[in-house]
């Protein structure tokens, strides 16, 4: 299991991807998967992507713990604060509840998917070395 203070220090450390980035199809839905290095502690995380039709998300994982998560869909509800949030919002990993808790970013670019990526690996303190191909939407 993973910890909140785990959890914070791996999205405070200095991250990078080596390698190109680029969205696939699988069935009617796109995604993208990045092995993401942390620097200092040279841990590996692993960074994914979902778009579907009603919705869109990322994540990323510290053996397959959610430890941030970015998320597009109809609504969620944080089981502390009761709020139901139907914006755009981010999930952060908590002792207690794991990552059911959420809040409404204001520093993601929202409605553009490709700016709300880069964005999110900004926040998440990850630097793209490799390409980005962004995934072109009709």
């Amino acid at each position: 299991m993973v910890t909140e203070a785990e959890a914070n220090g791996l999205l405070a450390e200095d991250k990078v991807i080596g390698a190109n980035v680029a969205w696939r199809m699988d069935g009617n839905v796109s995604r993208l998967e990045a092995t993401v290095l942390c620097i200092d502690s040279d841990t590996t995380l692993s960074l994914r992507g979902y778009y579907g039709k009603k919705n869109h998300s990322f994540v990323l994982l510290f053996r397959n713990t959610p430890i941030r998560k970015y998320t597009v869909h109809s609504s969620h509800k944080d089981p502390v604060t009761r709020q139901v949030v139907r914006e755009p919002h981010k999930h952060w990993w908590d002792d207690e509840w794991e990552d059911k808790r959420v809040y409404i970013p204001n520093d993601i670019r929202i409605g553009d998917l490709n700016e709300e990526f880069l964005d999110f690996l900004q926040e998440c303190n990850i630097q793209l070395r490799g390409s980005y191909a962004q995934l072109l939407l009709h």
